[in-house]
């Protein structure tokens, strides 16, 4: 695979999605596959559009018109408080019509979030292979979604009042968020007791810290007002991300582009994650959504520029690069290799020093995301791990998070140089499809690996899935399903 590569795979006839294509653009001009029954199933395929996405719509005001009964005492456990004081935030955003308990207020809140997934998957399900769904009902309905979430308060998760103090310390209070922390620099601002993780420094990439500071600039600004901006980002991000998976589709599968732009903006975990809790995973989604835009257009090294622009929000997509870059040169000319290695790392170092230019004070600034892993090993498999070097050394020996991590870390290496180097080396160029699936596959083999993951990372190799197309319909459906598995993150 040629990172940019050219477009004669998007051009040869004899390419399967070029053939789908072609159908695709008959059966929509109503060619000689077209058939009476075959409108009347394009019927029922919008009404059942219609009634899903009315569906969603429902569950998400049911949550917008709730509120929680704030106690006067103190509230015996941390989480019962941060939805207090989160739902309590918003309570003066709109009208509601119900108020609960916090405890009743919680468990009607996760049921929703079930609900939508049960709406959901039903309806990728039953309109998996509809013929072109009405794209302005797509559109519409995700301009709905994303409304009703942003009005919705961010009770899965305090993480934007997170990003919202970061920034604030950084352009209300002229300190360096990555060399102090929120009790230390602003243990007075109101923003404070909505803040989890108060004595970390920024465990974020720099230019998610530049961009928040943007967010939070003005004197006086409430912590609605600040989450709001964040979470209104995080809507326009994920209105962005649907747009460029609706484009990336469209030229191979004419047909199957409205449902893609379905699929990815009416998704429970996109519309969670990425709007109602604003996690910037939406806008990393972004970034690697135009790298691959753009690398479809043969723009390779401004495509490997955008990718390294999302790790530098967060560093999770950092596995992505070497996904981009090792193809590339192993479809370069051996003479020709350093000069195209020099290239790719200068664009990286660049971007980087630009993006830490403004917070650098040695690689102490990168202490706080080394630390992440340390906070919590949460996932299975390594959880899994951890015992069993434990169980086999009859408790003599314990994994560490660290040294889980740089397990995890070897393994993925091993695994990644298998899956690329294995090919043979008179393999035609890689497809668009293959590529965004290879890029979602390497997150997602990442994320099974990695000692600490959360929900929200599945975002970014859901959306890469949904963007590779019917050919990979089997990758979308598994990723869908890790999604869904992966709320156990919650609790552990």
């Amino acid at each position: 695979m040629e990172l940019g590569g050219h477009d004669s795979l998007i051009t040869r006839i004899e390419h399967p999605q070029i053939r789908g294509a072609a159908l695709d653009g008959e059966l929509a001009a109503g060619g000689p596959f077209a058939t009476a029954a075959g409108v009347a199933v394009a019927g029922n395929d919008q009404k059942a559009v219609l009634i899903g996405g009315l569906l969603l719509a429902g569950i998400l005001a049911i949550l917008a018109s709730l509120t929680v009964k704030v106690s006067a005492t103190p509230a015996p456990l941390p989480w019962i408080h941060q939805v207090e004081f989160n739902v309590a935030l918003f309570h003066r955003l709109l009208p509601h019509l119900v108020t609960l308990p916090v405890i009743t207020y919680a468990v009607v809140a996760w049921a929703c979030v079930g609900a939508l997934w049960i709406v959901y998957l039903t309806l990728v399900w039953r309109t998996r292979s509809a013929g072109s769904i009405n794209v302005r009902i797509i559109i519409a309905g995700a301009v709905l979604l994303s409304v009703l979430a942003v009005v919705i308060p961010s009770i899965y998760s305090s993480d934007v009042f997170s990003y919202a103090i970061f920034g604030k310390i950084a352009s209300t209070y002229g300190i360096n968020p990555y060399l102090t922390t929120a009790n230390h620099a602003a243990p007075t601002d109101a923003l404070i007791p909505y803040v989890f993780w108060r004595d970390i420094p920024s465990p974020y990439g720099p230019l998610w810290t530049l961009i928040s500071q943007g967010l939070t600039f003005g004197k006086g600004t409430t912590p609605l007002e600040l989450t709001l901006r964040f979470k209104v980002l995080g809507g326009a991000a994920v209105l962005l991300d649907g747009f460029l998976i609706y484009q990336l589709v469209k030229p191979r599968w004419p047909r199957h582009a409205g449902w893609a732009y379905m699929a990815f903006a009416w998704n429970p975990l996109v519309l969670i994650e990425g709007v109602v809790v604003a996690h910037n995973d939406a806008l990393i989604l972004s970034m690697v959504l135009v790298g691959a835009y753009v690398v479809t257009r043969a723009h390779r090294h401004i495509g490997f520029g955008s990718l390294v622009l999302s790790a530098l929000i967060k560093y999770s997509t950092v596995p992505l690069l070497a996904v981009a870059a090792l193809p590339a040169l192993r479809t370069t000319l051996a003479r020709k290799r350093p000069e195209q290695l020099i290239r790719l790392g200068i664009i990286a170092a660049v971007l980087a020093f630009a993006a830490f230019a403004p917070y650098w004070a040695g690689g102490r600034i990168l202490l706080s995301t080394a630390e992440e892993p340390g906070r919590g090993v949460n996932n299975l498999p390594a959880v899994a791990f951890r015992f069993a070097v434990a169980g086999l050394s009859g408790g003599r020996l314990h994994a560490s998070a660290a040294f889980t991590s740089a397990v995890a870390l070897v393994v993925f290496a091993a695994w990644g140089l298998r899956s690329f180097w294995r090919r043979s080396p008179d393999a035609i160029e890689t497809s668009t499809d293959d590529m965004l699936a290879a890029w979602a596959e390497t997150l997602i083999v990442f994320l099974l690996l990695w000692p600490r993951i959360h929900t929200w990372y599945f975002l970014v190799p859901f959306g890469l899935a949904v963007a590779a197309g019917p050919l990979h319909q089997r990758l979308f459906w598994g990723i869908a399903v890790l999604s869904v598995l992966s709320y156990s993150s919650y609790v552990f």
